[in-house]
């Protein structure tokens, strides 16, 4: 799914130099720190790469690569400083890159060689780096993989996006909300939720999903990337769908919208798994919903909507 260009603003408005990562942690079980002078070693060579990198691609790549190596030397809240400094860094990378690949030559070379490789065969660098001869195009593509970056397409459009299923190998290190905020953010880049305005994960993932990130808001609401986490929250398509794979169907001639039973059948799953005393607002959004359900015959009806967009309010990022 390719990010609105709001949303992508919202998550560039995370600044760049952090000052703080969180007021509540708890410490996890991690990977015993180094002695604290290799342990500030690490960190200050880190800065130094980091601070090249705002204005050096071969910085960015060498900071990712130290950090990859070293984070096993540093103490939990440094290896979380370094990680999100990390990632700020890549956002702002991916902006630039993102303009780069939106012009008619790199999408019209990107396409034949996708075409050549066959659409049903995954997008790797490697393969197209095969088929494509245009230099220019070849360099962007080469950059992108060395900054750590997947390819994506969407409605006929190449893109790049962050691969946060790389972070995994920072979680040993980092403080607890910033390994669940990778978690979220891996699961949607090895998995887009949607493509061409159509779900292409099924009702049960996109649920998980959805009460995922409400679980992280509840469990670290003073968390550096809690914005990040309510903007990915897309409490629409819990209750709606999308426009290709709505949650009830089309109007009638009676204009009654009934429920799929696929996404009725996903909401009963929810809640008969819900374990004791979990809060979630959600949750009992769903619950009320299957209650109303039962009673209407499916139907979508005006109280539910209501009910919806009062879940939908509170759950806005404004």
């Amino acid at each position: 799914m390719r990010l609105n260009s709001s949303i992508k603003l919202g998550f560039l408005a995370v600044t760049l130099n952090i000052t703080a990562i969180g007021a509540a942690w708890t410490t996890p079980q991690i990977a015993v720190a180094a002695p604290v002078p290799a342990s500030k070693a690490v960190y200050h060579q880190f800065q130094m790469y980091w601070k090249n990198a705002i204005h050096s691609t071969s910085s960015l790549v060498q900071a990712r690569k130290y950090l990859l190596n070293h984070i096993d030397e540093v103490g939990p809240w440094q290896a979380t400083l370094m990680t999100l400094q990390l990632e700020n860094l890549q956002k702002v990378k991916l902006a630039d890159l993102d303009q780069k690949m939106y012009t008619e030559l790199f999408q019209h070379v990107l396409s034949e060689a996708h075409s050549k490789i066959g659409y049903e065969q995954q997008l790797t660098y490697s393969r197209l780096l095969r088929e494509i001869k245009d230099p220019a195009v070849r360099k962007l593509l080469q950059e992108a993989s060395d900054l750590g970056f997947k390819l994506e397409t969407s409605e006929g459009m190449y893109y790049p996006i962050i691969n946060y299923e790389m972070y995994k190998k920072f979680q040993p290190y980092v403080k607890p909300d910033i390994v669940a905020y990778i978690d979220i953010m891996a699961a949607e880049s090895n998995q887009p939720t949607t493509s061409d305005a159509a779900l292409i994960i099924t009702w049960n993932e996109l649920i998980h999903r959805t009460l995922e990130k409400e679980a992280f808001l509840n469990n670290f609401p003073s968390s550096n990337r809690t914005s990040a986490v309510q903007n990915s929250l897309y409490v629409s398509y819990l209750f709606y769908g999308s426009d290709n794979s709505p949650a009830y169907d089309w109007y009638t001639e009676e204009e009654i919208r009934t429920i799929d039973p696929e996404v009725k059948r996903a909401y009963e799953k929810a809640v008969a798994m819900r374990e004791p005393n979990t809060k979630s607002v959600l949750l009992d959004t769903v619950e009320k919903i299957l209650h109303l359900l039962d009673e209407s015959n499916d139907e979508l009806t005006p109280e539910i909507k209501e009910i919806i967009e009062q879940v939908e309010k509170q759950f806005a990022n404004e």
